[in-house]
């Protein structure tokens, strides 16, 4: 049977609705080996269970992908390229809660400030990369291009993870850059803002790596609230706060924003 609603899809929307099913299928599943979970026969069954729309071989080959493997390839590349996750929104959502409450009228405060987002960003990142159901399958697309035998899919995928670095590298030093200036700091030379995103963002993935296996690591008490108040970290909030005391310092032109 033909896609009974054939004539109401366009070759983009059938390409967006197959994407999206596949993609949807391997949240919840996986990713198995040679994705032999994602064929066409499994996906056209959770298109028809979803949105009742009853898919072929015919309705989709030739017409949006030459064979099952370059539907698997153009999935794979899908999620490799994806940079608007859900922990990334809510990681920035806990820095931007906090800015506003800072005192930055002293170099010494402003720094104060920085360690004390490290101190977030460590908590907001390992919380929000613990539930996510959408950084696991991102690495294992990850483990796949660099374990897969060479091929035109790998390949693909090589070149779409590339491209997702690179953009979310470049949104990171965005945001980054719009922390910095509010908090009246900039960096040390010689480093530079794309060498310091990088490195976060490695910390990043590494930590989240090791919580994937370990679950929720210990997170310790330090005296780092006024008055020597004891707050809570995580070792990747003292991995950031170090890179903060060596890449940091204020920025002498910076003038403290004075409110009504």
């Amino acid at each position: 049977m033909t896609d009974k609603r054939k004539g109401r899809l366009s070759r983009d929307e059938l390409r967006a609705l197959m994407l999206g099913a596949g993609r949807e299928t391997l949240r919840e599943e996986g990713i198995e080996a040679t994705t032999n979970n994602l064929t066409f026969k499994r996906v056209f069954e959770r298109v028809e269970r979803d949105t009742g729309i009853q898919l072929t071989n015919a309705s989709v080959i030739r017409r949006v992908w030459e064979n099952q493997a370059d539907f698997q390839a153009d999935v794979l590349s899908a999620i490799a390229h994806d940079v608007e996750r859900p922990e990334v929104d809510e990681t920035l959502r806990a820095i931007t809660s906090y800015l506003d409450g800072f005192d930055l009228s002293t170099d010494a405060l402003r720094l104060t400030a920085a360690r004390q987002l490290c101190r977030v960003v460590g908590a907001a990142s390992s919380d929000s990369m613990q539930a996510s159901s959408n950084w696991p399958l991102w690495i294992s697309v990850v483990a796949m291009a660099m374990s897969s035998s060479p091929s035109e899919r790998r390949s693909r995928v090589k070149s779409a993870l590339h491209g997702g670095y690179t953009t979310i590298t470049e949104f990171w030093e965005e945001s980054t850059g719009a922390f910095m200036a509010h908090l009246g700091l900039r960096f040390r030379a010689p480093w530079t803002m794309r060498q310091y995103t990088i490195v976060t963002t490695a910390l990043s993935e590494g930590y989240a790596l090791r919580q994937q296996i370990e679950g929720t690591l210990d997170p310790f008490m330090l005296p780092t609230g006024p008055g020597g108040e004891l707050q809570e970290w995580t070792v990747f909030g003292l991995a950031m706060e170090a890179l903060v005391v060596q890449c940091v310092e204020p920025d002498p032109d910076f003038v403290p924003r004075r409110d009504a």
